[in-house]
């Protein structure tokens, strides 16, 4: 997917209620694309390409219902990461994190997942899960 290299940077991505509950440890994709100013993130690999040098603020909102755990990548390592879970109570819960990140065009950031028995991540017509970013000032 082209990046711009001028102009704003901004996404919103959510997660298809048929990607809930994913079965593998990996990148998470959020298929779902609101908006894509720059056309950094591709839904089809779930990766944020960087198009511009800058700070960059990430979020990631999970519904959970179970246990959750996911954690933001960039460049292969891990930045911050979340363990949420809602058990014994059986209910559905929101569970976030959030960085701001130094950036060089090209590198990449990604919403990763730990495997099964942690990835109890959903989405429903009326209960999002979302990854954000956006360049700061």
């Amino acid at each position: 997917m082209a990046t711009s290299a001028t102009g704003p940077v901004a996404f919103t991505a959510k997660l298809n209620v048929d990607d809930s509950y994913p079965k593998k440890a990996g990148i998470l994709k959020f298929a779902n694309v609101l908006i894509n100013q720059g056309n950094g993130y591709n839904p089809e690999t779930g990766i944020f390409t960087c198009p511009k040098d800058g700070l960059y603020y990430f979020i990631v909102h999970v519904s959970v219902f179970g246990v959750g755990e996911c954690a933001i990548f960039k460049d292969g390592k891990e930045v911050v990461s979340i363990y949420h879970t809602s058990l014994p109570d059986k209910c559905s819960q929101m569970a976030s994190i959030s960085s701001v990140i130094q950036m060089k065009k090209h590198d990449v950031v990604w919403v990763n997942l730990w495997g099964p028995g942690r990835n109890d991540i959903f989405a429903t017509k009326d209960n999002d899960t979302v990854f954000v970013g956006f360049i700061l000032g």
